[in-house]
């Protein structure tokens, strides 16, 4: 299945843009089409129902809708808009897992820049490499060095031991946050060691790489 990240927004349904990410260079405003966004959700939401996704003859915009917060990906108009719902679903329940204090606990105001610590999780659930921004990761061979922090460590040994995890099952029995999950996450995939598996439904799960099982 095939998605190609364009564009992504993360928005408050007033239209305040908490987070953007280009992956192509359109120069459009960012302002401008946080607006937009908004007020076709607010929209739809007039008549009872929940937007999906819009259509122009190049490109495909897909929401999802979560706790006064619009996530939206521009994608090329021949990506599978479902698996790019799924993945937004996903961001979603991480943002909220790093945010959630901030955006409804706080009180006090939010500084943008902090969402923007968001980016890695979304460059791995769109396995856009970050470096480049290419929307697969690079097939340069990297030879393993085995030389690993701490997380990462623990990381390696708990896939080795459970054969397939998912961040969940990371966060849960190993006891990190979801932030540290993801930093060791995306580093042992950058190096090669793990690869990420997603199923049909949109849910992943994380294995050593075939060639690393015989060393671990």
């Amino acid at each position: 299945m095939f998605v190609s990240l364009e564009q992504i927004w993360i928005l408050q349904d007033s239209g305040t843009c908490l987070f953007h990410r280009k992956y192509n260079d359109n120069n459009n405003d960012e302002n401008l089409i946080s607006g937009f966004l908004s007020a076709v959700n607010s929209f739809v939401g007039s008549f009872g129902d929940e937007i999906k996704w819009i259509e122009t003859n190049r490109h495909r915009f897909v929401f999802k809708m979560s706790t006064n917060l619009i996530y939206c990906a521009c994608t090329s108009i021949d990506s599978n808009a479902i698996l790019t719902y799924k993945r937004l679903s996903r961001i979603s329940d991480h943002f909220m897992l790093m945010f959630k204090k901030q955006l409804f606990d706080s009180g006090e105001p939010i500084p943008i820049d902090i969402f923007k610590k968001i980016a890695p999780t979304v460059n791995r659930i769109f396995a856009i490499a970050e470096e480049s921004g290419d929307n697969t990761y690079s097939n340069t061979i990297v030879k393993p060095t085995f030389k690993f922090d701490s997380n990462e460590a623990r990381l390696m040994s708990f896939i080795r031991y459970k054969r397939k995890v998912s961040i969940t099952d990371i966060v849960h029995f190993l006891r990190v946050s979801d932030t540290e999950a993801d930093n060791a996450l995306r580093k042992l995939e950058d190096q090669r060691h793990i690869m990420r598996i997603e199923y049909p439904d949109g849910t992943e799960q994380f294995g050593l790489r075939p060639v690393l099982r015989g060393a671990f």
